[in-house]
């Protein structure tokens, strides 16, 4: 017999968990470089939530709240590109060999932070949250042979007669290396001089997504009689550089380039040495942002190639210039959009991709929709220091 609808009342509440978390869907992010000498370090991430009691008769007696990051290696690399104790080696020939065919599994994980918090229950139905992050956290990343991945993990308990409810929630942070649209990006200016070809590049250090692409200034100046410059050739060069520590010290592997589909720039029919050309090349999908961990480094850089009209012997020329490839943190309004950011889990299924036609506009980054978590305050133009040696390399001529 159904008394009072409580039938019903029951059947509605079966259907629910009797503790539910939620993670704020606000985006989480840091900005700049994880180094003290950021001056974004000081501004304090949290991680905000809310508890859910679904059952009003369940009295929980203790409630811990564990947030905890982790990286992680799992790549086959030749034995040959490994350090090699000076003791183990005997020198011979075949040994050598047999080093080059064989093949060394390298597979390691290691702890980026734990924080916990307790929670006091108060009879209450809802309990909001709010986790204080460390600065120095990578970003969220997975490609085929790394990871980073943070997890949140509640335990109830409701007494010795009740046995413990876990909920795990998995958080992804993001790391932009610019605060704003509105920031101020510094440029580097090179030059050089190669017997009677002198140029002049100036080059943005940092390139954010929702640009839609990478322009630097050109200038260059001819002595030579009869030469002229046919088409300059603009190349963004994506390269993923896998680390690990042995008993020998840090040791990197030879980094993964992944060369994108190069934007040809034809100067006019007549133009003087003061004259200033705008090279651009487009900001694909497919490209990563700026990434660093303890075991993986996603760094650009820009391969620029001048060629000169045929019939003369003048060799083309190839420099190489870094830049930070990033993107603006996601507003609260964008949260939950397709078209917000790009997707920091996903990897890439080629390592080249076809350019959009320059008469199309650039297609929006998608992005994951997992927890993210946003800094209290700050002003949009703040300084970010881009000048970390780690950041901005040396650029490369080659002959």
């Amino acid at each position: 017999m159904k008394r009072f609808g409580l039938d019903n009342r029951k059947n509605q509440d079966k259907s629910l968990p009797p503790v539910d978390v939620k993670v704020d869907d606000a985006p989480v992010f840091f900005i700049g470089p994880a180094s003290r000498d950021n001056p974004m370090s000081q501004v304090r991430t949290k991680l905000l939530g809310k508890v859910h009691f679904n059952d009003p008769k369940i009295k929980w007696n203790r409630i811990t709240l564990h947030f905890f990051g982790k990286a992680g290696l799992n790549m086959d690399v030749p034995s040959s590109v490994l350090p090699i104790p000076r003791e183990t080696g005997s020198g011979l020939g075949d040994d050598d060999l047999c080093q080059q065919n064989s093949m060394t599994h390298l597979e390691t994980t290691v702890t980026l932070c734990e924080v916990e918090k307790e929670l006091i229950f108060t009879g209450e139905p809802s309990i909001d949250f709010g986790l204080h992050l460390p600065h120095h956290l990578p970003p969220s990343i997975k490609t085929d042979h790394a990871f980073v991945e943070y997890h949140l993990v509640a335990i109830f308990s409701a007494g010795s007669f009740f046995k413990k409810y876990r909920i795990e929630r998995t958080v992804t942070i993001c790391r932009h290396y610019l605060p704003s649209a509105s920031a101020l990006i510094p440029s580097v200016e090179y030059n050089g001089v190669r017997e009677w070809f002198e140029w002049s590049a100036e080059v943005p250090k940092a390139t954010a997504m929702e640009a839609g692409e990478v322009v630097l200034a050109l200038r260059w100046s001819v002595e030579k009689e009869q030469v002229e410059v046919d088409r300059v050739e603009l190349t963004l060069q994506q390269l993923e550089t896998y680390r690990f520590n042995t008993k020998q010290g840090l040791h990197s592997l030879k980094p993964m380039v992944t060369s994108f589909p190069a934007t040809l720039y034809h100067p006019p029919t007549f133009s003087s040495s003061s004259e200033t050309h705008f090279i651009r090349t487009p900001l694909i999908p497919q490209i990563r942002a700026h990434h660093f961990d303890p075991f993986l480094e996603i760094t650009h850089r820009l391969q620029l190639t001048i060629h000169f009209a045929t019939g003369h012997s003048a060799k083309a020329i190839k420099l190489e210039f870094p830049i930070i490839i990033t993107d603006y943190p996601a507003s609260p309004e964008s949260v939950g959009s397709p078209q917000s950011s790009h997707n920091l889990l996903s990897t890439p299924t080629s390592s080249t991709a076809s350019a959009p036609s320059p008469s199309h506009s650039m297609p929006a980054r998608r992005s994951n929709s997992n927890h993210l978590i946003i800094p209290a305050g700050g002003d949009d133009a703040i300084a970010v220091d881009l000048d970390l040696p780690e950041y901005t390399p040396q650029y490369l001529e080659y002959e």
